[in-house]
């Protein structure tokens, strides 16, 4: 018979913003030793993927409407001409081959119960590096600003575009994570409306800010940074294991201060965000030995909308599948405590942080 003192009791906990239940494990899990750069080489094929993203495949795919090229030094911006793309690319952002939105939908209205609307929108493929095997968890730092500051100007032209309400901007890296290509890219799709976590995000925000003063994430920043759920911290932005997560080793990214728009970060938040994305997703590729992962950014819309939210990023590693208790109840089961990711991602990030800005 267990006596008290061995019995370790679970907690139901609840998500900062929305009444979304999570059930943490009572057990501790085991944290793996921190291992050397040289035993987390990334497995490459030795013959080089047939990839319609990778570099002489351009013709493969429908015409970029951006592309990023260096020339002496200086980085200028074109586009694909019909039957002649541009060569010697970095970033390339091309129409989706298989669109989850169209820019002409089939007229299609209905009313509820069942509800229907055309589905208008632009769907891209932004192409993240020439290089197969160059994913975010591995990219230089100066590739990882110019791929930001590519996002930004992108999104900033859709949201020019009528019916645009809102900018989704998703990376999803690996098969398991429902990525369409083994290339690294991120998916660039406009909506006719407000996603619901978005839009429930924003009226949480609003309400706060109403009735408190206050922004509910700000209220977070003073709470998780410099605390047992705090992975990283740069001058600008602190990534966090979110108190009540959903998913084993999830983890944030948000603005130490309240900004709205992503579109108005500087290039010096750019820097400091490129560089505490590459090391918190290089230390949980290290942590959890290159899993798959979903990162989605939480922006607000860039209409004339109050329902502003303060941005941030998401990121889920893909280490268990959903359950009946999640996928039927809305409510999470996470085995591993917020706290304990913490730490595991924070060792590794650091590590990675150490490696890149030279400290021995």
């Amino acid at each position: 018979m267990l006596k008290g003192k061995d019995i370790q009791l679970g907690e139901l906990r609840k998500d900062y913003f929305t009444n979304r239940i999570v059930l943490t494990s009572s057990e501790k899990n085991e944290s793996p030793k921190l291992r050397k750069e040289d035993k987390h080489i990334a497995k490459k094929k030795s013959i080089e993927p047939k990839c319609s993203l990778c570099p002489g495949n351009e013709k493969k795919t429908k015409p970029a409407d951006m592309v990023l090229v260096q020339k002496e030094g200086a980085l200028i911006k074109m586009s694909d001409e019909e039957d002649d793309p541009v060569k010697g690319w970095i970033i390339r952002v091309i129409p989706s081959n298989k669109p989850a939105v169209t820019p002409t939908p089939e007229p299609a209205y209905s009313d509820r119960p069942l509800y229907s609307e055309p589905s208008h929108g632009h769907h891209y493929i932004m192409i993240t590096s020439p290089n197969h095997y160059e994913d975010f968890t591995k990219m230089s730092i100066e590739q990882l600003i110019n791929v930001l500051t590519s996002m930004q100007d992108k999104v900033r032209g859709l949201y020019s575009q009528k019916k645009v309400s809102y900018v989704a901007v998703v990376m999803n890296m690996g098969k398991e994570a429902s990525a369409k290509y083994d290339h690294p890219h991120l998916e660039i799709i406009t909506l006719p409306c407000l996603p619901p976590i978005i839009e429930q995000e924003a009226l949480a925000a609003q309400k706060s800010m109403n009735d408190l003063g206050i922004c509910p994430m700000c209220s977070v920043i003073n709470v998780e940074v410099g605390g047992p759920r705090q992975i990283l911290a740069t001058e600008n932005f602190a990534a966090i294991a979110p108190w009540a997560s959903s998913q084993s080793y999830e983890f944030w990214i948000i603005p130490k201060t309240h900004k709205t728009s992503f579109l108005k970060a500087t290039q010096k938040e750019i820097s400091d965000l490129a560089l505490i994305i590459r090391c918190t997703l290089g230390g949980m590729s290290k942590a959890l030995d290159t899993p798959p992962f979903n990162l989605v950014f939480h922006l607000s819309s860039e209409k004339k909308t109050t329902r502003q939210l303060h941005w941030h990023i998401e990121v889920y590693p893909q280490k268990s599948r959903l359950g009946g208790l999640e996928k039927g109840m809305g409510v999470y089961f996470n085995q591993i405590k917020p706290e304990q990711v913490a730490g595991e991602l924070g060792e590794y990030s650091r590590y990675e942080l150490a490696k890149i800005i030279g400290i021995k």
